[in-house]
């Protein structure tokens, strides 16, 4: 199938074919890779001819693997494959990534605190659902009013505003319910929340770190980040969630803003600012670095418990913030 100019380069870069692969003629003074190994195959048989195609051919792909393995400045030194390995295979890349489920201390991360509360609700006898196919309303609003005290004990960032007249007006609690069936650890059956008996057994277990892993994997590839806020769908967001913690492992030993990191994610994937449209009461690139920070750095990092977030201002919107890693995600990932 022909890649199309606004696809994804199928080198793996993350870029946009057309701004990587693809030679451009309005551009000649920034060619794409492809453009820079052609030149380079040319030089070569400029200087010592080829006697024979297959000679040719080997030596291009020699060429080309190397390109591949060279890192790159726009990468933070990750090569192309490594950058390809992150985006499509996160969890069959053991060359690049590793994961661990050992018995970390995952049970104080928000995600793992709401899931805990949900399982116990549910208990052996299950958790009634409401008309419209929701926790009820009670349990939502005695898990709201522990996370307010959490938040009061040690400054989590939830942002609990207002009443609870539903399970949708506690995000976060909706968030790990609709996680939690994706990773196949809760279902309905007749009308109830029940436990699946993966879920049984890892609990039975005290397999917190499985459970985590779980939780993990299906937010990561199978829940839809955007459901989470108004912003366009921008995949590349949560397409490079690996690329977000390799950052985080790599800088996160400092405090830094999150700018910082705003800027890595766009020098990376610089298609992004195309795929927020101009609002009139802002700028596509304002909208793109908070959309990133949004999703990315607290709905995803800190929410696992893998990033720690500090306020750098006290503005209710739009807050600004200092980020570094947690002691979890040394333990949790490992990148080669």
């Amino acid at each position: 199938m022909k890649t199309g100019r606004n696809d994804l380069c199928p080198c793996g870069s993350g870029k946009k074919y057309k701004h990587c692969c693809l030679t451009t003629r309005d551009d000649p003074q920034q060619p794409g890779l492809a453009q820079s190994i052609l030149d380079e195959i040319t030089e070569a048989a400029a200087e010592q001819p080829f006697s024979t195609l297959d000679e040719l051919n080997t030596f291009a792909s020699q060429v080309m693997n190397q390109q591949n393995r060279s890192g790159l400045a726009e990468f933070c030194g990750l090569t192309p494959d490594q950058m390809s390995c992150m985006l499509y295979a996160p969890f069959t890349s053991p060359e690049t990534v590793c994961f661990s489920t050992g018995m970390w201390p995952v049970t104080n991360t928000v995600v793992m605190q709401v899931f805990i509360a949900l399982v116990e609700a549910i208990g052996e006898s299950g958790l009634k659902a409401t008309a419209t196919g929701n926790l009820p309303l009670k349990f939502c609003k005695a898990l709201a009013q522990q996370l307010r005290e959490k938040e009061d004990e040690n400054g989590t960032r939830l942002l609990l505003i207002g009443g609870i007249r539903s399970e949708t007006d506690l995000e976060v609690l909706h968030c790990t319910r609709l996680v939690a069936q994706l990773a196949g650890l809760i279902r309905k059956y007749r009308g109830k929340f029940v436990l699946t008996r993966k879920c049984r057994d890892m609990l039975a277990r005290e397999d917190y770190g499985s459970l985590y892993f779980e939780l993990f994997m299906a937010y990561s590839t199978k829940f839809n980040w955007g459901y989470r806020d108004g912003y366009s769908e921008a995949k590349i967001v949560q397409l490079s969630f690996l690329y977000t913690l390799f950052l985080l492992a790599k800088y996160g030993d400092v405090q830094r803003s999150q700018k910082f990191y705003e800027d890595k994610f766009l020098t990376a994937f610089p298609m992004a600012l195309e795929m927020f449209p101009e609002p009139s009461f802002s700028s596509a690139e304002e909208d793109a670095r908070h959309c990133y920070f949004l999703r990315s750095l607290d709905r995803f990092a800190n929410f696992f418990g893998l990033a720690e977030l500090k306020p750098e201002s006290q503005e209710l919107y739009r807050r600004s913030y200092v980020i570094g890693k947690s002691a979890l995600l040394d333990r949790f990932v490992s990148f080669w």
